[in-house]
């Protein structure tokens, strides 16, 4: 009968890995596997001391309008399809509450609902770096926004998940603009 205490332990302490492990996979699962939308991001949120070094990444599309009879609530998950431009950069297209065919959606969740317009809630917030490079990339983060191309969060979708892979201005990754202005 003691060996049932050691059997239960052994099965909590794998639980207690294979969660992380788990998401950890389909993470790198995304990245490697899926595909590259471009969005144009809109101003950060100030630093917050409390969850360490990282740039708040908000996409310029905040807005969505459902389609008519589409009735979406506040918190409800749904569906996004995208459309490119020709500029390269995406924007949401389709909206649904069921999955659409291919791999190429992305699930949100609505906000706040008013008429047919949703406000949506991305599922990449935060965009996380270095410590040595983060107080460079604040400053470079404060001064590209305001460019003409402004920066622009690549994001990589694949099943309903999308995964902020990288942040760049005019095509150029942020460690290579960091690495070059810290030179």
């Amino acid at each position: 009968m003691k060996l049932l205490p050691v059997i239960l332990f052994g099965f909590a302490a794998l639980a207690q890995w294979a969660a992380p492990c788990w998401q950890i996979w389909t993470y790198e699962q995304v990245l490697a596997k899926g595909t590259l939308i471009k969005l144009k991001c809109a101003a950060p949120d100030p630093y917050d001391l409390w969850r360490g070094r990282f740039l708040a990444v908000r996409p310029a599309q905040s807005q969505v309008t459902a389609p008519l009879g589409l009735s979406l609530e506040r918190g409800q998950p749904f569906f996004a399809t995208f459309t490119t431009g020709p500029d390269g950069l995406a924007t949401l297209s389709g909206v649904s509450l069921t999955p659409p065919a291919g791999n190429d959606y992305i699930r949100l969740r609505a906000g706040s609902v008013y008429d047919q317009t949703v406000t949506i809630e991305w599922p990449f917030e935060r965009f996380y770096l270095n410590e040595k490079l983060a107080p460079e990339a604040d400053r470079w983060f404060a001064e590209s926004i305001r460019t003409d191309g402004g920066i622009v969060a690549e994001v990589r979708v694949d099943n309903g998940r999308g995964v902020l892979a990288d942040l760049s201005v005019e095509g150029r990754p942020i460690r290579e603009i960091l690495k070059q202005r810290l030179e």
